[in-house]
């Protein structure tokens, strides 16, 4: 499959029309959080345009500057997240004729499900820490972009929401207990930390 960065809108979105698993939601998260990053992006960069020297210029920079390397980032986690999902459902198809060959796929899909999992968590990090900056950003950016800015705040919110999603999907898959509880926990603390930014009334 072409990867998302090297796709045209249109064919990515018939790529996750397809009747195949992947890509799918997870990889769907990542790309409308490299939307909210935009949108981060395209505020703080028209602000800086409008006030190069303004009081809030560093802030606005920071956050163009972070903002810009998430939207590549999350563009390789809609990859990321294609592929992880295609090596959940390839151990899924695993033979399970013999103990031997059970025990062997047992060990394959818990740490696929582990990668499966991974990688949407990262996605839910990037949303929140977008969802940051787009709050740092209100009222310390272009007054005439705020709607702009608050559509990020939401896509990040939801974008974030929807790969914690994935994250809990394959949770239950993944034999180590410890493992499985720490991916639980970073959840738990990302989506708090993504309330904080982006309040469920935002």
């Amino acid at each position: 499959m072409e990867k998302p960065a090297d796709q045209s809108l249109a064919s990515y979105l018939a790529s996750l029309a397809a009747p195949t698993p992947a890509p799918g939601g997870g990889s769907a998260a990542a790309v409308a959080t490299g939307m909210a990053a935009a949108l981060v992006e395209m505020v703080a960069g028209l602000s800086l345009s409008k006030q190069p020297d303004g009081g809030d210029a560093a802030l606005q920079q920071g956050a163009r500057d972070r903002a810009a390397a998430a939207r590549m980032t999350l563009l390789q986690y809609a990859d990321d997240d294609a592929a992880a999902y295609s090596g959940f459902i390839e151990a899924l198809r695993l033979p399970k004729n013999t103990n031997e060959e059970r025990e062997a796929r047992t060990v394959a899909i818990s740490a696929a499900a582990v990668r499966a999992a991974e990688v949407p968590l990262q996605t839910l990090q990037v949303a929140t820490a977008i969802a940051n900056d787009a709050a740092a950003l209100t009222d310390r950016s272009l007054a005439s972009a705020a709607s702009d800015l608050e559509v990020a705040r939401r896509f990040a919110r939801a974008a974030g929401r929807s790969a914690a999603e994935n994250v809990e999907a394959n949770l239950p898959y993944i034999e180590e207990s410890e493992t499985r509880a720490q991916l639980a926990q970073r959840t738990i603390a990302a989506l708090a930390d993504l309330d904080r930014a982006a309040p469920p009334s935002a």
